[in-house]
C-alpha cells in the first residue's frame, strides 16, 4: 500500500526517502495552507451570508486561477442552486450538468459525493418538485435517539417510553413552583397538565 507523502524532517541532507517531499515541494505546500488559513467560514457559509471581510478573503481566494479549493466551492454553491431551482425539469438540468462536472473534476471527495448524488438523482428532483423536505422527521429520529441515550440503564422500557412520550409528544405538564409556560406555536392541541 503506498504512504502518503510526508514532509522531510527539518536539517536533513541528502535525497529525500521513499515517501518523503523534497523540501521546496514543502515550502510550496507551506505558503498555500498560509494563504487560505482563516478561509474556512467564507467558504461554508452562504453567500448571501458573507460578512465583508468573508467576502473580501473569498474574492481573494477567486483570483487564484485553478485552485481545487476555488472548485471545490464553486461545486458546492452550484449543488445549492439545483435546490432553488423553480420546478424539477430546471433541477433536473442543473443537477445533471453538476454531476457531468463533479464526476470529471479530479477532486476525490467532490467525486465520492457525486457517486452519492447521482444514486439518489430521482430523490433529489422529487424533493425539488414537490417542496417537501424530511428536516422535521430527521429532527423527531435525533430528539428520540438522544432520549433513548439518556434513558441508558432505566430498569424498564415504560420509563423509557414514558420520557419519550414527555420529549416528542405534545403534553406540557405544569411543574410546581414554576410559572405555566405559553404554548409553543404552530403545536396544535398543546396541553398543560396540572402537576
Amino acid at each position: 500500500a503506498a504512504r502518503a507523502a510526508r514532509p522531510r524532517p527539518e536539517g536533513k541532507r541528502g535525497r529525500p526517502a521513499k515517501g518523503e517531499l523534497p523540501p521546496e515541494e514543502v515550502r510550496a505546500l507551506e505558503e498555500e495552507a498560509a494563504s487560505i488559513k482563516g478561509s474556512r467560514y467564507a467558504l461554508v457559509k452562504n453567500p448571501e451570508d458573507l460578512t465583508d471581510g468573508q467576502r473580501a478573503r473569498l474574492e481573494a481566494l477567486k483570483k487564484r486561477a485553478g485552485s481545487r479549493l476555488v472548485r471545490a466551492w464553486e461545486l458546492k454553491e452550484d449543488l445549492r442552486a439545483v435546490f432553488r431551482a423553480a420546478d424539477g425539469s430546471e433541477a433536473a438540468e442543473l443537477l445533471d450538468d453538476w454531476m457531468h462536472r463533479a464526476a470529471y473534476c479530479k477532486i476525490a471527495k467532490v467525486v465520492a459525493v457525486e457517486k452519492k448524488v447521482r444514486r439518489r438523482r430521482d430523490d433529489i428532483i422529487a424533493a425539488v418538485e414537490l417542496g417537501i423536505s424530511n428536516g422535521r422527521v430527521e429532527a423527531i429520529n435525533n430528539k428520540i435517539k438522544v432520549t433513548v441515550r439518556m434513558g441508558y440503564g432505566f430498569r424498564n422500557t415504560d420509563n423509557l417510553v414514558a420520557l419519550l412520550m414527555l420529549r416528542c409528544g405534545d403534553c406540557q405538564p405544569q411543574l410546581p413552583g414554576r410559572p405555566v409556560k405559553a404554548r409553543k406555536k404552530g403545536v396544535k392541541g398543546a396541553k398543560s397538565v396540572a402537576a
